[in-house]
């Protein structure tokens, strides 16, 4: 059964906003999918403009390389093929304008947020080509992307704790004390809940509790929450129903982040790429140093793009690092 279309115009969405969660409001990614997109707008942070490591073709799309394995957690890349063709039925509509005989016309542009996935047969990299005007949008919502929201992105398999952390970086505000209300539709809606489960106790037990739980561990923000009842004297009955529940956000303990450095998953591809040049320790050390500095997924996609270059260097990280300040500097 095919997914259904999701469309937005873009025009309605806060301009002055610059968080992911302005597209979480407006459509309802699956974990799999949001997991592509932290990565989109991961190398865009890292790596803005246009010129770092992607390029516009002559359909105007901008091309991004990446390693199947860095979109996705564990070895099932079957979940990656699948998402970018589901992701692909999330729709944008994009306002420009055009010259018809001399005259400048007002247009408008349906393009998918990903417009086209190029996968390789053999799972070693994918290219996905999206609409320029489209990621120019995106690089001002990378502006809101962390580390954190990586983190969140690939540790938890539950879309619901994703979309409650960037509503959480949508609406923190540090010293703000009063907190937000939410009534039992507003949760459903808010946290794309939806009509799962019964009543806000079951989203409580099954979503907000455990949720709370891993933003304490992995996140740099999170919550406390407060229940309200019906009758707030009552503790059975229909008056022990509840119908709101109180958020107070607050920063973590957690220690800062000031790069897209995840150490578990730099060590994994720092052992790939020995294996395959066969460097020192000393090199690893270095090789260690870049992944900190860079993004992973863009230095994973390098790699590879360069690879019959690069095995034929005597020294793999020199080579590799002025590749990496090559592009830097285009």
């Amino acid at each position: 059964m095919s997914t259904k279309i999701q469309r937005v115009d873009i025009s309605t969405l806060p301009k002055t906003v610059q968080q992911p969660y302005v597209l979480t409001e407006s459509f309802d990614f699956n974990i799999h999918e949001a997991r592509i997109l932290i990565r989109v707008l991961q190398q865009i942070k890292k790596h803005q403009f246009i010129q770092m490591g992607t390029q516009i073709d002559m359909d105007n799309n901008v091309v991004m390389r990446f390693r199947p394995k860095d979109l996705t957690v564990g070895n099932d890349l079957k979940l990656v093929y699948q998402s970018l063709s589901t992701i692909r039925k999330k729709e944008i509509v994009v306002k420009g304008t055009t010259t018809d005989e001399g005259q400048e016309v007002e247009t408008r542009t349906i393009t998918g947020i990903i417009n086209e996935a190029t996968y390789s047969t053999n799972n070693s990299f994918v290219d996905l080509k999206i609409n320029a005007d489209w990621y120019r949008v995106l690089v001002d919502l990378s502006k809101g992307y962390t580390p954190y929201l990586s983190n969140v992105g690939f540790q938890t398999g539950n879309k619901h704790h994703l979309v409650i952390y960037q509503y959480i970086c949508q609406w923190y505000k540090k010293g703000e004390i009063e907190g937000r209300t939410l009534t039992e539709a507003q949760v459903r809606e808010n946290f794309k809940i939806g009509d799962k489960y019964n009543d806000l106790r079951k989203i409580v037990t099954r979503v907000i509790e455990p949720c709370k739980n891993e933003l304490d561990k992995f996140a740099d923000k999170s919550f406390n929450y407060t229940l309200v009842r019906a009758n707030p004297k009552a503790t059975r009955g229909r008056g022990a129903k509840i119908v709101k529940i109180i958020f107070k956000f607050y920063e973590t303990e957690t220690e800062s982040v000031n790069s897209t450095y995840e150490p578990k998953r730099a060590a994994k591809k720092i052992s790939e790429f020995k294996k395959i040049y066969e460097f020192d320790d000393t090199q690893e050390q270095q090789l260690g140093g870049l992944a900190k500095r860079y993004d992973l997924s863009y230095l994973s996609a390098l790699e590879y793009e360069n690879r019959p270059y690069l095995l034929k260097q005597e020294n793999f990280i020199e080579a590799f690092h002025k590749l990496i300040v090559q592009r830097s500097s285009a």
